[in-house]
Formats: structure tokens, sequence, C-alpha cells
């Protein structure tokens, strides 16, 4: 890196300065001062010759000694880096399992400036807001086949589950568009005619759907100050009818199409994380 570059030339400069004052010592041995002012033949006085080159050889002696300091110091720096990157790349690492596990975190942690601090961000006191899709189903049949995605909210200790298609996401992302510029930034994943339904395209959509979910509960918890002093669930719903927790399009408000839809889709929940696979089929099964 450049501090090392700049080290490496002083180190150059320094060991030039050694050989400079070798190469000068040696000139005043072969040819010292013996003439004086005033033409005459003079002898240099021994004691002056010992003086300078007493000095000269302590010149030498420092000038070594500051070309080994940085020597070390270039060695300390290059350590130093590697160290940093493993610790950059560790936290990085930490801070994607910190979202799998609580859902989003406040803001772009990259992105802040060096004197702001980790109370900046009011970690502690922020709402719980976890926003999850874990699963994504096929429905309908041939031609009319589509994919509904289910979305997992939790706010503190309420939590529930709404089943969305793309084109639900794709309309709230419009929507969300006009009312914050900064939603225009995120990531959305475009629409797709051809290749839709393949498994991986799916799994792919899914994870960058939840990201998309992620990025916008940070930009509420943000900007809506009274949502994150009292975060309930009845609030987000004003703010976001998005995510009320309604049956899946097309299907009619019943009790027995309820009971079917909380059988087909099971609810997400801290006591439920631990339930076998369910038989439907998902993203990696289609």
């Amino acid at each position: 890196n450049r501090e090392n570059e700049v080290l490496k030339v002083q180190l150059k400069k320094y060991v030039g300065a050694v050989q400079m004052l070798r190469r000068e010592g040696q000139t005043v041995e072969v040819l010292p001062n013996i003439w004086s002012t005033d033409g005459e033949f003079t002898i240099p006085e021994q004691k002056q010759v010992e003086n300078n080159e007493e000095l000269a050889s302590s010149y030498e002696r420092k000038l070594i000694e500051v070309a080994e300091m940085h020597g070390e110091l270039i060695e300390f720096n290059e350590r130093l880096h590697r160290a940093l990157m493993a610790k950059e790349a560790l936290v990085s690492q930490m801070r994607q399992e910190l979202i799998d596990l609580r859902g989003p975190v406040p803001g772009d942690l990259s992105q802040t400036s060096e004197d702001q601090s980790l109370s900046d961000f009011e970690i502690s006191n922020r709402a719980l807001i976890n926003v999850w899709i874990p699963s994504v189903f096929l429905r309908g049949k041939a031609a009319n086949a589509f994919h509904v995605y289910q979305v997992y909210i939790r706010i503190k200790d309420d939590e529930w589950n709404v089943y969305r298609r793309y084109a639900e996401f794709r309309s709230l992302h419009h929507k969300l568009q006009n009312k914050y510029q900064q939603v225009r930034t995120f990531n959305f994943p475009p629409k797709k005619a051809i290749g839709n339904k393949d498994a991986k395209f799916v799994e792919e959509r899914r994870k960058q759907l939840q990201n998309y979910l992620r990025n916008v509960m940070n930009k509420i918890i943000q900007t809506v100050p009274e949502f994150t002093a009292n975060p309930k669930k009845e609030t987000l719903i004003q703010l976001m009818p998005f995510f009320v927790d309604i049956p899946p399009s097309g299907e009619p408000v019943s009790k027995s199409n309820r009971s079917r839809v909380t059988t087909r889709f099971p609810k997400l929940s801290r006591s439920h994380q631990r339930e076998p696979r369910s038989l439907e089929p998902q993203s990696g099964d289609l």
C-alpha cells in the first residue's frame, strides 16, 4: 500500500546517506585540506580530523539504526494490514449471520463516517423488526401456475406471516419509489417472463426480495420516528398495507380457506423453527 511505498523510499534515502558519508570520509583521508588561505603549506590538526571521523561515524551509526527501525516498521505495517483484512472479513461474516438470525440491522455500517460510534446507531434501543422470506410455494396448474412467497414478520413478541406474489412486491416497490427517493437505489429483482419458474431463479429471487424488504424496514426505522418509538403490527400495516396478513390473492376469505391456508403454509415462529420439513413443494423442489 501507499504507506509501505513511502517507507521504502525513505529507507533508500537513508541507505544513500550512509554510503555518501562513507565516500566523504575516504576523500578526507586521501585529500586533506593542507593549504591555508594564504597559500602556505600547513599540517592539519590531528584532533580536528579525529573529531570529524568520530562525528561521521556517529552519523553513520544513527542512520543505520534509523534504517533498521524503518525496516521493522515496514514489516510490522504489513502484518497489521493482513490482520486488519482478516478482522474485516470476520466482521462481515458475523454481520451477515446476525442479519440471518435477527433480520435487518440499522443502516449500512460500511458507509458510515469514521467519527461515528456504535451508540449513534442506537442498536440496543432500536425497534426489533425482523423480516424473512423463508419459503416459496408453487400455486395453480400448468400455464396458470405462479409462485407465492411466504413473508414472516416479527415485531418484538408479535409475529405473523403474509403470502405475496412477485407482482405485489413490484407494486410495493413502485409505490415506495414515489414516497422515498432512496428506495430507487435499492436492489429490486427485475421482471422475467421466460424461465421465471426455474428452481435456481426462484431461490435467487427469494433472497433478493428478502434483502429488499430488510432495506425497506431500515428505511422505515430511520424516517418514521413515531413508529420507531412505539413499534407494533397495527402501525406497520397502516404505513404499509403490504404486510396485512390475509390469504393469498385469488382465494375467498372463509373459515375453511383460512384453515387450509394455515395448513398449506405453516406459520414460521420461534416455537416452530425446528418442526420437520413441510411436504409441500418449496423453491428447491421445483
